[in-house]
């Protein structure tokens, strides 16, 4: 969690407000983050501009995809090998989904 808030202040110069990791299963990580959207998206998102703020959200989120799976990897110690990632603007949300390399079977 605090990997992925610091990047996102570093890229877009706010974080989220709040920020929580699980485990979803063996391969999976989500990772959901409240609060962060900027005041100018926000002032988009008032006066009725809502698909632009969706198609910057989108931009961006592809632009820190490795940086994101990077954070991933070297906490884990596994492979990113699929990243999803989804944002709502009310309520104030953003999932990011990484699924790593399986494990090898026990």
């Amino acid at each position: 969690s605090n990997g992925v808030v610091q990047e996102f202040r570093a890229s877009v110069g706010k974080g989220p407000n709040r920020c929580k990791t699980y485990w979803a299963g063996r391969d999976l990580l989500v990772v959901l983050l409240r609060g962060g959207f900027t005041v100018a998206e926000q002032t988009l998102f008032d006066a009725g501009h809502r698909q632009a703020v969706r198609d910057s959200q989108h931009a961006l989120q592809e632009a820190m995809e490795g940086r994101l799976s990077k954070i991933v990897e070297d906490l884990t110690g596994r492979r990113v090998i699929g990243f999803l990632s989804a944002s709502r603007q009310s309520p104030d949300l953003r999932a990011e989904l990484f699924l790593l390399e399986p494990l090898e079977p026990d």
